[in-house]
């Protein structure tokens, strides 16, 4: 069963899913940003914060029990992703479209880029991952490098630190197996797609393939964020999930 947080009580309720490396408190930051009205629903994806993983692990395991959270709503709800949170929001869409109203797509990525496929090489890749990401020095060592992805407030690593780094290694090699943006071409819903204008150059790159593909896609730029949107642009994310349609 999904550990779930609810941030408000409204009766329009937006179903939040966080990225390999986060958990239900990446949506916290949104608490206090949307009007009355609004219920954020956001979950501990199988293996994260207080949901027990899925065994044996399999992406449409993952797909299903989110499914079964949104089927408990009387009326079709709407999605928010955080980086891979939103590819599996696609991936909950196709299965009930009918029951999606619209996709906020965060910091996105059209495409696996080989400095995140690397570490889903048998052996070798769990072994620069857990010296990366699952160790401290490695994760002081790589924000700070990524200085330019970040603003000076916010920490690309800081959210690895109490993760199993054999979830995270496995949602990593199930997500390297997604097709990319064509897969979701058939889907009827609006989608906004948001990123920072600092964020990693594939994303940028992506924006045009997302736009390519899906036909009722709008584009939000941030100025002066990078991938962390919603630690360092919460009131610019909430304005634009409050003025969508």
């Amino acid at each position: 069963m999904i550990h779930a947080v609810e941030f408000g009580s409204g009766d329009r309720v937006l179903v939040a899913l966080h990225g390999w490396g986060g958990d239900h408190r990446t949506f916290k930051p949104l608490e206090g940003h949307l009007p009355e009205g609004w219920r954020i629903v956001a979950l501990d994806l199988p293996g994260y914060g207080q949901s027990k993983p899925i065994e044996p692990f399999s992406l449409d395991g993952v797909v299903a029990a989110i499914v079964s959270v949104i089927m408990q709503y009387p009326v079709p709800v709407e999605l928010i992703g955080s980086c891979s949170g939103a590819a599996l929001g696609m991936e909950v869409a196709l299965r009930i479209p009918e029951r999606i109203r619209r996709i906020i797509a965060l910091d996105l990525f059209a495409y696996m880029p080989l400095y995140f496929r690397f570490f889903t090489i048998p052996m070798v890749g769990s072994i620069g991952y857990r010296r990366t990401f699952h160790s401290a020095l490695g994760r002081t060592a790589l924000n700070a490098l990524l200085w330019f992805r970040r603003t000076r407030q916010s920490n690309l690593m800081e959210s690895f630190a109490d993760k199993n780094p054999e979830v995270t290694l496995s949602y990593l090699g199930a997500l390297a197996t997604l097709e990319g943006p064509q897969r979701y071409a058939s889907l009827p819903m609006p989608v906004e797609f948001v990123y920072g204008a600092r964020t990693f150059r594939a994303i940028r790159r992506s924006v045009e393939q997302w736009k390519a593909t899906l036909p009722r896609l709008r584009v939000h730029r941030i100025e002066g964020a990078g991938h962390l949107l919603l630690d360092e642009a919460p009131q610019a994310v909430a304005a634009i999930i409050r003025d969508g349609r």
